[in-house]
């Protein structure tokens, strides 16, 4: 003999059938009934996956516009802020002759207007004038 032997076949053991009872009436509507819920559950389960599915990119869409949505509350409520400070602003006392002067091309009886003028062009003028 040698060290690498194969090992014999085992002998096949066939399973012992049970031998089949025919099901009773009322058994026989027990399984028709357990695969009627079980198929009714899966045509359900279908159903909502295949809603879920429907929903999703909605969702997303949704999600997106109030994303969009809050942005632009977010700019309103700076800008209600802003304006809200420029309103009590112009109604405080203290500051209306300030404001009236920003606002206005008048000035106070006791100020001076002072303009500006550009030195080059002064002495082009006057040059032209001798």
């Amino acid at each position: 003999m040698t060290a690498h032997s194969v090992p014999a076949p085992r002998p096949h053991r066939r399973r012992r059938s049970r031998p089949q009872t025919p099901l009773s009436p009322d058994q026989r509507w027990l399984v028709v009934e357990i695969c009627l819920k079980l198929g009714l559950n899966g045509v359900l389960v279908l159903g909502a996956i295949a809603a879920l599915v429907k929903l999703i990119p909605f969702q997303q869409v949704q999600q997106a516009k109030l994303h969009e949505v809050q942005m632009q509350v977010q700019e309103t409520e700076q800008r209600v802020a802003e304006l809200r400070g420029q309103f009590q602003r112009s109604f405080d006392p203290r500051q209306a002759k300030k404001i009236m002067v920003e606002q206005t091309p008048r000035i106070s009886p006791n100020q001076r207007r002072i303009i500006f003028v550009n030195s080059s062009q002064t002495s082009a003028v006057s040059g032209k004038s001798e």
